[in-house]
């Protein structure tokens, strides 16, 4: 799995469901969102193919997505996040 940055600006039109997005990802898919406009995604699927994929939910939304797998990461967060960013994803036994 790997780590990415989803940020993105309120746009114009209709609510965005980040739950609905997520699950249109691959299998195993999680989010962690730090407010309305900053998630972490684990995915299988590389930026460009997440950036493909945001950009049927996006509507008039700028956006931005970043591999940050092997980033360096430091902060003032709470324990489930780090959880989240540092917990390896659970491969599947057919893998």
């Amino acid at each position: 799995m790997k780590r990415h940055l989803l940020v993105f600006d309120d746009g114009s039109g209709s609510e965005l469901d980040l739950r609905k997005f997520v699950d249109s990802l691959d299998a195993g898919a999680e989010m962690y969102t730090l407010d309305g406009h900053v998630c972490f995604l684990k995915s299988r699927l590389s930026a460009s193919e997440i950036s493909d994929r945001f950009l049927k939910f996006a509507g008039s939304r700028l956006f931005f997505v970043a591999d940050v797998t092997s980033s360096d990461s430091a902060g003032l967060m709470l324990g489930i996040f780090w959880d989240f960013i540092k917990r390896p994803a659970l491969e599947s036994a057919a893998e």
